[in-house]
Parts: C-alpha cells; structure tokens; sequence
C-alpha cells in the first residue's frame, strides 16, 4: 500500500514488538515484504506497550488521517479486518483536504 499511494502523501512505518532474539528473522521478513519506509523495534516491556495501545498482542495495525488523529484501529481479537477494508479507509482519507 506505501508503493501504491506514497506519491498521494501515504506514509506508513512498522513497529516490531518482537523479542531481541527474534531480530534477524524480523528483519528478513520485512525484506522480504519489500518494506522500504521507517521500521522500529519497540524495546519496552510488553505490558507498556499492551496498555499504550490497548491491545494484548500483535498484530494490529493504526492508521491516522493528515493532522496525526488516529482514524482507525484494526485488532483481530476487537474486530477482524481485511487490506481491502484498511486500504478503502485509507483511499478516503488521502482524498480529504488537508
């Protein structure tokens, strides 16, 4: 989605809440996905980052509009979601004004 609406103003980051140990298998997946924009490994213990964003484990995925407001949470065990959904969120909030 980050090649396919960069040029309209997408920008998408990825946050790794995996284990130390799990680092270069962290990173050959996000090779292997291609992720070219900014990848963070999250070193706080599990139960500041649960509580933070409201979530027990990963995955889960944030989308926030232009102004930095977050407009959608995607959390399985909340509400099961699929790309086409995130993506059609995402269309509509590119096509907002700034």
């Amino acid at each position: 989605m980050q090649q396919k609406y960069r040029d309209q103003g997408l920008v998408c980051m990825s946050v790794s809440l995996d284990n130390p140990d799990s680092k270069p298998q962290a990173l050959k997946f996000l090779i292997d996905q291609k992720a070219n924009f900014p990848n963070f490994w999250l070193d706080e213990e599990g139960e500041v980052w649960s509580e933070r964003f409201k979530i027990s484990s990963p995955p889960a995925l944030f989308v926030f509009d232009r102004a930095g407001r977050r407009a959608g949470k995607f959390y399985a065990p909340d509400k099961e979601y699929t790309d086409e959904y995130v993506e059609k969120l995402v269309q509509q909030l590119l096509q907002a004004k700034p």
